[in-house]
């Protein structure tokens, strides 16, 4: 391994390495079945490790987002600014700050100057509706933002600070962070219909690089992407896992992270080297055009968020063999800290469709326990429960569901430590490696994001309109996995109406793609909901101002949009409202090139996302070619 990997916050800041045992924590005795082995992690914060490594690489690039990039002595003394800034607004140690920023490196600079102030950062994606971010902030109790991308409501009741702002007293020392302080709050999706913010210190972040940076020789030479939302823990791995290992960072914009095509670029002109992706993502990615170049510099690619369907990796590993580029799926959640296992990924292991996700993480015990909490043999499926470094603190707010799900830990007999019970299904193979078999409840991941039907379900039922509801996930697994909502309506109830409400509150992930009126929920003999008595979804339909046949190219569309969508499309529908998602638009993009209609790109396909606006850009970028037949 060569010493540019080993450097990073795992050493001293001149350098030497930490042996001093009371800045130490160690996990784990041994591997063994379950148990990823011993882990010793430095008793140090996420600050603390960032600003070791600016003071070894002060001029090298840490963040570029294509318009402005960062040195790591930038992006150190412009949050060190901004956390004197919140310090003077009054942001005590522990308290949370929010921050609502719009990608690129100011964001950056913004997540590290609220750890600098002793604070936790609570991410607020303005993307997300407003009664969400509501919800979060009042959740949280955040009292400060930073950055003025909030709804003006949800503005209104926190005070806003500039990531620019500048200091009244630049030399003030910072307070110090402890490695037990909390880092940062995510909210997931909650079966009650209320989100969960799960609490994640300091000391789980770095134990989660502590357990890779060795095994991945995670260095200064690396170029990572930052391709997901920082309300998405996936970012946790991204941003902190480059900065604190001396990587550059690049961000990845707004609409790159949409187009497969513009992300295939952006990676091939920075050199990215590390390159997390969802399995969704990644679908659409090794469809991009561009792919067949073949002119990618990475050398680590980490599956995560979503079960993998390992077969999709033949054509990377046509392009990329496993001596050019070592591909990884891992397991994990929020409540213990992005990853939790991890099987690095082989030619067979495509071809076969393996679903191992490998083995715990150093530090990480991951096991397979029965209904009564009891160990089951390899080879018995259980539910996953998992002990060890990244075990999160709790729940915000909430004692009971905390108590429910973080339980004192019966195995290992350990002082204080606790195991999270997972909800997921697994077992583990007689050598050891854990298959990962689903859910135990409704929950699914789609897209990279945990979904609770629950919680959309809940919001339904809070609608004046809903007497009741059901939501049914279709297509779970895939690319065109899809939300599809039933509801039993007052008299003046409209579905229309029912879903822009929906969407009111709900972040976009968890908007379902139709909402079908019906008389009264299909029951069993058992008085249980009975799917197969549902009927086909249906959607919110325009009156039509035309019949389609007068217009060929209007009616090639609603060709490609039904295929697509696998429901009717009439000449005024939008492609978002009947099940249209983005991975979806990628290949409604795909099938617009592949019929000849080359001028479209993805980015138009969200602007002009209804039928007739969509026929008004292909006929004006097809102008003087023969339309089809």
């Amino acid at each position: 391994m060569t010493s540019e990997a080993l450097a990073g916050p795992f050493q001293a800041a001149d350098g030497d390495p930490t042996t001093a045992p009371e800045q130490k924590a160690t996990y784990g005795k041994g591997p063994s079945l379950g148990h990823g082995g011993p882990l010793t992690t430095p008793r140090t914060s996420i600050p603390e490790a960032f600003t070791a490594q600016a003071r070894r690489a002060p001029t090298e690039t840490a963040v570029t987002d294509g318009r402005r990039s960062l040195t790591y002595a930038e992006l150190d003394a412009e949050s060190s600014a901004l956390a004197c800034v919140l310090v003077e607004a009054g942001v005590e140690v522990g308290d949370r700050v929010g921050v609502c920023l719009p990608r690129g490196a100011a964001l950056i600079v913004g997540l590290l100057g609220v750890l600098k102030a002793g604070a936790v950062y609570v991410p607020l994606d303005a993307g997300y509706p407003a009664e969400r971010l509501a919800f979060v902030v009042e959740d949280t109790g955040v009292r400060v933002v930073v950055g003025d991308a909030l709804p003006p409501a949800v503005q209104e009741r926190v005070r806003t600070v500039e990531v620019s702002a500048q200091p009244q007293d630049a030399g003030r020392v910072l307070p110090a962070v402890d490695a037990d302080a909390l880092a940062y709050v995510i909210h997931t999706s909650g079966s009650t219909g209320r989100p969960k913010g799960v609490l994640v210190a300091h000391r789980n972040v770095m134990a989660l690089l502590a357990a890779t940076k060795a095994e991945f020789q995670l260095g200064t030479s690396d170029v990572w992407s930052f391709f997901h939302s920082f309300a998405f823990d996936f970012s946790v791995w991204e941003i902190w896992g480059c900065l604190l290992t001396g990587g550059r960072l690049v961000v990845v914009d707004h609409w790159a992270a949409r187009d497969p095509e513009e992300l295939h670029a952006t990676l091939a002109r920075e050199k990215v080297t590390v390159l997390s992706q969802t399995p969704s993502a990644f679908s659409q990615l090794i469809r991009a055009e561009n792919f067949q170049q073949a002119n990618l510099a990475v050398r680590l690619l980490i599956f995560g968020g979503e079960p993998l369907d390992s077969k999709m990796l033949l054509p990377w590993l046509d392009h990329y063999p496993e001596t050019s580029c070592r591909a990884v799926n891992m397991y994990g959640i929020t409540e213990t800290t992005v990853h939790c296992t991890w099987h690095t990924l082989t030619r067979a292991d495509a071809l076969t469709g393996t679903r191992s996700v490998g083995r715990p993480l150093p530090g990480w015990q991951l096991h397979i326990l029965d209904e009564h909490a009891q160990p089951v043999p390899p080879g018995v499926a259980g539910e996953i429960y998992i002990g060890g470094a990244g075990v999160a603190q709790g729940y915000g707010n909430r004692p009971e569901l905390t108590a429910q799900r973080f339980l004192p830990d019966h195995l290992t007999h350990t002082p204080g430590a606790r195991l999270y019970r997972s909800g997921d299904l697994g077992r583990y193979t007689p050598d050891g490696h854990l298959e990962h078999l689903g859910r135990l409840d409704d929950q699914v991941k789609i897209r990279g994001h945990r979904i609770e039907p629950g919680e959309i379900r809940t919001t339904l039922l809070e609608d004046a309109d809903v007497l009741a509801a059901v939501v049914l996930v279709r297509g779970a697994g895939t690319a065109s996995a899809r939300l599809d909502a039933y509801v039993v309506t007052t008299p003046d109830g409209d579905p229309g109406r029912i879903k822009r409400r929906a969407a009111d509150r709900l972040p976009a992930h968890l908007v379902p793609g139709t909402v079908t009126a019906i008389p009264e929920l299909p029951l069993t003999p058992n008085g249980k909901l009975d799917p197969t008595g549902l009927p086909d979804p249906t959607h919110e339909h325009t009156p039509a101002n035309s019949p389609t046949d007068t217009d060929p190219i209007e009616a090639h569309l609603i060709s490609i949009w039904e295929a697509l969508l696998h429901v009717p499309v009439r000449p005024h529908d939008n492609f978002f409202e009947i099940g249209g998602n983005s991975l979806l638009a990628s290949r409604l993009r795909n099938a617009l090139h592949e019929a000849g209609f080359t001028s479209v790109q993805l980015r138009d396909i969200y602007r002009n996302s209804s039928l007739p606006a969509l026929v008004e850009l292909v006929r004006a970028g097809r102008r003087g070619v023969k339309e089809p037949s």
